[in-house]
């Protein structure tokens, strides 16, 4: 065996262990706490840079709004299909692990650490992304975070919006 082979093999091998290391507790069942710290990581992190423009003016009324639209998101994903509960935790955990992390944000910084301009970059950067995934990442983290955000009667107000009145049965 030459020496560059040698270094080649070592070199593959030290990569496919640490994604296989990194990978493991996607494939093992994770526990609930966990999955839940992942989801509030990332969500944590991206809610400000999709809501920048709907967020209210104070600070103290932007951290409520993103708290409650954090926790309507959590609330929300027990009911969505298997397959779409499934797609979403291991989006969130892929995103908080620093390997996976950095394949799909180019970032070794979490998340929570990038500035609001680098999220930005990042969710252009997957919305017009030449990879499927990345805009299927993208277009259902916005579609979710939207819904969850203007689900709210607090956020009605914005949009002009009255809920429907229903005659009742007499």
């Amino acid at each position: 065996m030459q020496r560059r082979q040698f270094i080649m093999l070592g070199l593959a091998a030290g990569a496919t262990l640490a994604t296989g290391l990194t990978l493991y507790p996607m494939f093992s069942e994770a526990d609930k706490t966990q999955q839940q710290q992942n989801a509030s990581l990332v969500l944590d992190a991206l809610l400000p840079a999709i809501l920048l423009g709907a967020l209210p003016k104070t600070e103290a009324e932007q951290q409520q709004a993103l708290q409650s639209t954090r926790q309507a998101v959590l609330d929300y994903l027990p009911f969505l299909p298997k397959r779409q509960q499934a797609e979403l935790q291991q989006l969130f955990f892929l995103l908080s692990q620093q390997l996976t992390r950095l394949a799909l944000t180019g970032h070794l910084l979490a998340l929570g650490e990038l500035s609001l301009e680098q999220r930005l970059q990042l969710l252009s950067s997957w919305r017009d992304s030449y990879l499927t995934l990345l805009q299927q990442a993208y277009n259902g983290l916005r579609e979710l975070l939207l819904a969850a955000y203007y689900g709210q009667p607090a956020h009605w107000q914005a949009l002009a919006y009255t809920a429907p009145e229903f005659r009742a049965y007499e």
